[in-house]
């Protein structure tokens, strides 16, 4: 079994960024059936796994281990009698199903994009400066410390003057739903109606979702996707840690209800509030940063308004009674606990909590977490009963931006922690829990980015039942890579095809083995763009965007994803990935090079050694 094994690996390349994950392959869940399967191989103890496996392996935030892939399988071959979450009780799947798995009828399938991003034209037909052109460095002002690289959104992808041209592309590619954000300064420069409505600003938006239409692609608009207007984050208004902010945001949401509801169903007030709140408010390493980052209490005053403002705005499009629905999308990765033991199975719990519970429990159940109230005391805030009933049931779905998982254990807090001259408390601290990632979650070129399929089924399986079964739409996921890739390496991108098949296979799992109520899936990012503070490093998009010269050229992932979109099924992306050499190179329906693709293939040849002794984590 093992010869059998070795040898479909060899014989089946696999792209280095993503080992294991051939349909050819048999499931192999159960770590003991896994290191049996192995012994025949390599024995633990034996040099050559030695090397092929890493000895640290990578862990998130402090946290240090060191042990071989097969010794942490020896440790966890336990019987997994606690309540583990469901699915997968301690057996992760290995390989993942991607034949004949359908979706149900008028599934959403759709990609996504944020105006900061892509847009470009940033002092351009009146538009005002956000946070981010001076988070960036963007205009004539000095980029955050925090910035890795030197780029910032002035031009992105030009996105303001090529709108026609990307929505054609879209049309090509055969999209029917397009997820994008309004810049809040671009419709309104000082963030305010008394500052005055850019008409300029407001036309742009008036002509994409004409084109859009006239296209037959429906538009999904997020109302605030990180970029609040500079005027409103001032030392005298510090953004979103002022209450202040609320009933501007509220002006703005009205004013994009006025203007573009008759065309526009679907809306999301805002994107990922714990991104832009914890990264932006807390660690510093994303807009605003800087004197407004503090990770004790900032974190949860911010978060505290962004859902008050929530609340108000879902008001007033329902009191207003405009046509369509309106929600909320919120971002997680998931957390499983590293071990049955029942603390590090809360510990898992917190995790989830303090993450995606802070932002959906008081629109789903009323209020805060209870762990939260109990831990925080008078550092989160409160709510009214007023404000609970207002937030209570404030969104018409649930929208998840889900990319990566990691195991969770528990990480108690001193005695002295959060008192009078003892432990200073950090939001990383609070939910006593670190993040464990092990060397079988292939890392993306993001450094927060660890591939675990399995995770996004667990995810919904866990909102499906702490929220009572609702809508789901996935409104986030995808796969980077370098952001220095030429062209035709980056258009040969079989990892992020493989990401997509395996997470899509696990959604489609969630859906007709679990009932979970998932909708639709936009996948992450239309085209590579401006990657906030990591620049023009990364590259999400199933577009290769090249920046010199601002030509688009769809990659393998994007003739993938049109299949996936025509059957409404998983597709198998073996086809796909062996016939590269045939269509990926050149901008959409040309002739490709096949050399990149043949020397990644040999070179997973080798690799294919190192996956039959890393495989036992099974992770």
């Amino acid at each position: 079994c093992s010869a059998r094994i070795l040898y479909r690996l060899i014989a089946q390349p696999v792209h280095a960024s993503y080992r294991t994950d051939h349909p050819p392959l048999p499931l192999l869940r159960q770590r003991s059936d896994c290191a049996e399967l192995l012994s025949g191989v390599f024995s633990p103890s034996s040099s050559s796994a030695r090397q092929l496996i890493p000895e640290s392996m990578a862990l998130t935030p402090e946290l240090t281990v060191s042990m071989t892939a097969l010794e942490q399988s020896a440790k966890l071959d336990t019987a997994f009698s606690n309540p583990m979450p469901m699915p997968y009780k301690g057996d992760y799947p290995q390989q993942y199903i991607h034949a004949g798995q359908s979706f149900p009828k008028g599934f959403v399938w759709g990609v996504g994009t944020a105006a900061y991003q892509i847009e470009g034209g940033a002092r351009l037909d009146g538009r005002g400066p956000s946070i981010w052109d001076t988070f960036s460095g963007g205009g004539d002002s000095e980029p955050d410390e925090h910035m890795q690289t030197k780029d910032n959104g002035d031009v992105a992808c030009d996105h303001y003057h090529r709108m026609r041209e990307d929505v054609k592309l879209m049309k090509d590619l055969g999209l029917r739903h397009y997820r994008f954000s309004i810049s809040w300064s671009r419709i309104l420069p000082n963030g305010t109606l008394a500052g005055g409505i850019n008409e300029k600003g407001v036309n742009f938006y008036h002509d994409l979702i004409n084109t859009l239409h006239e296209h037959d692609i429906e538009p999904y608009v997020t109302l605030y996707h990180w970029d609040l207007p500079q005027a409103l984050q001032t030392r005298l208004l510090p953004g979103w840690l002022d209450k202040a902010v609320i009933s501007h945001f509220v002006e703005y949401a009205s004013l994009c209800f006025r203007l573009f509801s008759d065309r526009v169903s679907t809306w999301m007030t805002f994107n990922e509030p714990w991104t832009f709140i914890v990264l932006g408010y807390g660690t510093g390493s994303k807009a605003p940063g800087g004197e407004f980052a503090e990770m004790a209490r900032n974190p949860y005053t911010a978060g505290h308004n962004v859902l008050l403002a929530h609340g108000e705005a879902v008001r007033v499009f329902r009191n207003k009674r405009y046509k369509g629905r309106i929600g909320v999308t919120n971002n997680m990765d998931w957390r499983e606990p590293l071990t049955p033991k029942p603390s590090d199975i809360a510990a898992a719990e917190r995790s989830s909590e303090w993450w995606l519970g802070w932002f959906c429990d008081p629109i789903w159940l009323g209020d805060y977490p209870a762990s939260m109230r109990k831990k925080l005391g008078r550092r989160l805030p409160t709510f009214s009963e007023a404000e609970k009933e207002m937030l209570r049931g404030s969104a018409d779905f649930f929208g998840l931006n889900h990319y990566g998982s990691g195991f969770a254990t528990d990480s108690p807090t001193p005695l002295d922690y959060d008192t009078p001259g003892g432990t200073r408390p950090s939001y990383w601290d609070d939910f006593e829990a670190k993040t464990v990632h092990t060397a079988e979650m292939p890392r993306a070129a993001s450094a927060w980015l660890y591939s675990v399929p399995w995770g996004l089924r667990k995810l919904l399986n866990w909102i499906s039942r702490r929220y009572s079964s609702p809508v789901i739409y996935v409104t986030e996921n995808g796969w980077s890579t370098r952001g220095d890739e030429s062209r035709e390496v980056g258009v040969v991108d079989p990892g992020r095809v493989l990401f997509y098949a395996n997470y899509t296979s696990e959604m489609q799992r969630a859906i007709n083995e679990d009932g979970v109520d998932v909708r639709g899936y936009f996948a992450w990012s239309l085209m590579d763009n401006f990657e906030w503070e990591m620049g023009y490093s990364e590259r999400f998009g199933l577009v290769f965007t090249d920046y010199a010269t601002q030509q688009r050229y769809p990659k393998l992932s994007a003739r993938w994803y049109t299949e996936v979109m025509r059957t409404n099924s998983v597709v198998d992306p073996q086809p796909f990935i062996a016939s590269v050499g045939g269509h990926a190179a050149g901008p959409f329906g040309s002739t490709a090079d096949e050399g990149a693709f043949k020397s990644r293939a040999v070179s997973s040849v080798f690799l294919s050694l190192a996956i039959c002794a890393g495989v036992v984590a099974l992770v």
